[in-house]
């Protein structure tokens, strides 16, 4: 198994313009009622499977969860509704259609919403589904690194940093730690698939890990 290395650097990606066209589509900001259609256990699970390995039918999602075509139809048919996913216009028709994840993803703020005192179970239950998807792809990782072999172990991160910082500086980290990622994402979200590219998880967390009050200043 690897020492998680650091990866190599990454070239620069050209320079274009800053529209909304050449930037792509903004991520999905999630409301309460779009995080009520996510908050169930088997919708997670088929936007992660459409996520990680392409469009599919509800068929080809029923073989893989162990379901009914009829019952991931109705799931599909929910998660579309609230814009997490669409049809893809490019495979199946009106007997056979296929659904993809909607073009930029969405962004779950959980500040936003627990202002509505009503959603915070729907977060609670969705934001839970969506860690232990995080946490199922890295130990996935892990267990099959050694399968591998280079350059993929060589390319692959995992780290962790501890540091003391304020809100305030986990926002200026935040913001130009996604500006990185974002950019990469740009630069390989519209370009045929090259021989040899797989499918790639990038995850970044950044959260306190004891709150203030645990651990008052001593006298």
């Amino acid at each position: 198994m690897p020492d998680t290395p650091e990866g190599p650097d990454m070239p620069e990606a050209p320079d274009t313009p800053d529209t909304p066209e050449a930037r792509g589509p903004e991520p999905m900001s999630v409301d309460a009622g779009a995080l009520k259609a996510l908050a169930h256990p088997l919708r997670v699970q088929m936007y992660d499977l459409l996520a990680d390995r392409g469009p599919a039918t509800a068929s080809q999602l029923g073989e893989q969860v162990g379901e009914s075509s009829g019952t991931t139809s109705y799931h599909l048919r929910l998660l579309a509704k609230h814009g997490f996913i669409e049809e893809d216009p490019e495979r199946g028709n009106r007997r056979d259609r296929w659904w993809r994840v909607r073009p930029g993803g969405f962004t779950l703020e959980s500040s936003r919403v627990m202002e509505d005192p009503g959603a915070r179970a729907d977060l609670r239950l969705a934001a839970g589904e969506l860690w232990r998807t995080y946490a199922r792809q890295i130990e996935q990782w892990f267990r099959s690194a050694e399968l591998w072999g280079e350059p993929w172990t060589s390319s692959s991160v995992s780290n962790l940093m501890r540091i003391q910082a304020t809100p305030e500086d986990m926002q200026a980290i935040r913001e130009d730690v996604m500006v990185v990622l974002q950019r990469h994402a740009e630069r390989l979200r519209d370009r045929e698939p090259s021989s040899g590219s797989v499918r790639v998880a990038m995850q970044f967390h950044l959260f306190p890990l004891e709150h203030p009050d645990d651990n008052p200043p001593s006298e």
